[in-house]
Order: structure tokens, then sequence, then C-alpha cells
């Protein structure tokens, strides 16, 4: 791996470069939010609102950050979360960013929007733990063909995204028409990923071509039958990603999934829901003696990843910071973000007193308030 002569030192560094390093339109469909972003905002400013209660004279000589990831062993609870046609930011794509989560010895989530198909993403990385992202398919042929393949594949888990029955409105690309002409080349140009055989038909006879709704990721009809049903249709783990209430979370448990993936998508849906860190307690409160709770966004530097653990995620899944790194320079750049993350969590558990993930517990992690007088 070449090294890079002038290493950004952060991961707002990069955010900050990557502003400059890609075309305007992408950088505002990944960056935006929806509506007024308040969701999106508030992502980041609830972790700050916490406070880390440090235990002194502890022996910190030594620091395990591996755990396992239902029932795989990875090096460190720092992920990579599904993010969307990565072939927009770097023309190796997604093949990139696998490289380097494999390298980190680090789970990934590969996008049901990729640019680089499961089997090539497969094939380039024999050996990283890798899942597979779903959505809520109205045609149900398709879903079944893709869980198939990522079987056959060597996919270790279906995360399957439930809180998007329809599109978000992204308030920073709502009156920008060639974004969609932007996105459209971009894609041509990089390809559908797995969808490509879906989009052309190949060996899907009448799945193309018959009705709209064929293609259509998004089924606002949807029930948790949909996870019963998937549920008798493969044994490979159900992870499902949205959740953000308490009794959704029970629900969840009951009809029968491995894990829970506390998400708001980014600030990219309902806008003015709880920051992913605020509803995680909940979550945790109500299944986390039961199934493996996971959360995503927000998190830009190690002291957010330790506050997640914290309060009870067992690992943190990361987005938009993966997408700068991969920007600046290819898988390299993905690398050094998953580094900067590590670095930076050691650190936060040496001068907190912790050596090991086991000992990170919700005691070292408060709200604000618990220090206001009044």
């Amino acid at each position: 791996m070449s090294r890079m002569t002038d290493k950004p030192a952060s991961v707002a560094d990069y955010g900050d470069l990557f502003k400059q390093r890609v075309h305007e339109m992408a950088c505002l469909y990944y960056e935006s939010g929806s509506d007024e972003e308040i969701t999106l905002e508030q992502n980041r400013k609830a972790f700050k609102r916490l406070r880390i209660r440090p235990r002194l004279l502890q022996d910190v000589s030594s620091n395990d950050l591996s755990l396992s990831l239902l029932g795989h062993r990875v090096d460190l609870p720092i992920c990579i979360a599904p993010t969307a046609l990565h072939g927009i930011v770097n023309p190796d794509a997604e093949v990139a960013t696998a490289k380097a989560a494999e390298t980190m010895g680090t789970c990934m989530v590969l996008s049901l929007h990729a640019n680089k198909s499961m089997e090539e993403v497969r094939a380039k990385t024999p050996n990283g733990l890798k899942w597979l992202n779903l959505y809520v398919f109205r045609n149900r042929t398709v879903t079944l063909d893709l869980v198939r393949r990522a079987e056959c594949t060597n996919y270790k888990g279906l995360v399957l995204t439930i809180d998007n029955p329809s599109l978000g409105q992204l308030a920073r690309t709502r009156h920008r028409k060639e974004s969609s002409v932007h996105f459209r080349k971009t894609i041509e140009t990089h390809g559908y990923g797995h969808l490509e055989k879906y989009l052309k038909g190949y060996d899907m006879g009448p799945i193309v071509g018959t009705t709209p709704s064929d293609m259509d990721r998004r089924d606002p009809s949807a029930t948790w039958e949909y996870v019963d049903w998937l549920r008798t249709q493969t044994n490979l783990p159900i992870i499902v990603k949205g959740v953000l209430t308490e009794e959704d979370a029970i629900l969840a448990v009951n009809h029968g999934v491995n894990a829970v993936i506390v998400s708001n998508h980014g600030g990219r849906l309902l806008d003015s829901v709880p920051a992913s860190i605020e509803a995680l307690p909940e979550v945790v409160r109500a299944i986390g003696d039961k199934v493996e709770v996971y959360i995503d966004g927000g998190i830009r530097n190690g002291i957010d990843v330790f506050k997640a653990l914290a309060l009870g995620a067992k690992a943190v899944f990361v987005g938009r910071p993966i997408l700068y790194g991969l920007a600046h320079s290819g898988e390299e750049g993905v690398h050094h973000i998953l580094e900067i993350l590590k670095t930076e969590l050691i650190r936060t558990m040496q001068f907190a007193g912790c050596r090991s993930l086991s000992d990170i517990k919700p005691s070292f992690v408060v709200h604000e308030s618990h220090y206001t007088k009044l």
C-alpha cells in the first residue's frame, strides 16, 4: 500500500477535503439531511452533550479491541455502514472500501445500491466479514434471488433496512434537478452492482418489464410479516436497521431477528426523530440482553465510539467518514479513517481507565445535565 504524503489528521479534516474533491452534487447528496436537517444536526450534537467519567490509576498498559459479531471474530468494534454508490467518489468504489475493511479486520455492510456487485467485492476480498444490505422489495422474487446470491458468495448476514416506506426529501438537493442527471450518468459509468441483473433482465424472466413496482425497493404496505417471511427463507442472521424505539425493538426480537442497528438513516428520512445515540439506551434496556445491538449515525471520532459502547452498543457502524477517506485516496484513505478511529478509541479507553471493551460500562458516560447545578 502506498503511503499518503500529506495525511489528514482527523475525520473532520477528511470531511473538509471531501467538499473540495468530489462533484458538487455528490457532496450535496451525501452530506444532506431531510427537510430542516434537525436530525442530521442532532446526530452530532447529541454526542457532544455526553460527558465521560474517567476512572484513574487503572492498568491500561495493553488494550484489546477484538470482539465477536454474531459469532464471527473481528479486530475492532468500528464497522462500515451501508452507503450507496461509492463509484461517485472513487472509481474503485466498494472494492476499495472492502479491501480496507478486510485489512483492518472489521465488518463491512455492502449497500444494496453499490456500484460493484456482491460477487465482485467478494472475489476481490475473499476473507473479510461482509453482510449484505437489503431493502423491502415489493417483488419478493428479487429479494429471494439476492438472498441466494449472498448465501452463495459467503456473506454472513443480511441487514434489512426497515425505516424507509418512502423516499426522504433531501434538503440540499430538492431544487437541484441536475443532481439526478449527474447520478444517472455516474451509475451508468460505474454500473448498477448487484441490481444490474434485475434491471437488465438477466435470467429473471418476467421480473423486468411487467409493472413499475417490480424494482420498487420501498413497500409502504410492508409489516413485520415481511421479517417473518424472510426468516423462513434463509439461515443467515437477519439484522434490522432503523430501530429507534423500545416498542419496535421488542417487536424485532419477537419476530426472530438476530441483531438490531439503532439508526435514523443518517438524518435522511423522517426529520425530528431522535439522534441515534439518544435512542440507544432505550433500545438496549429493552432488548440488549436478548440480541446484539449496534448503532450508526453521527460518529466522527474515537470518543464518540467510546460513548456509544458505554451506552450499550456492541459495535458502531460509520458511513460518511468512510466516503471521506475513499474520496481522498481510495483504499488507503478508508484504511486511514479506520486507523484514526481505532487510535482515538484506544486513547480514550486509556484515559478513561479501560483495557478491553468489556471494561466499558454505562457508568462511564452521563448526560451533561448530570453536572448542572441550579
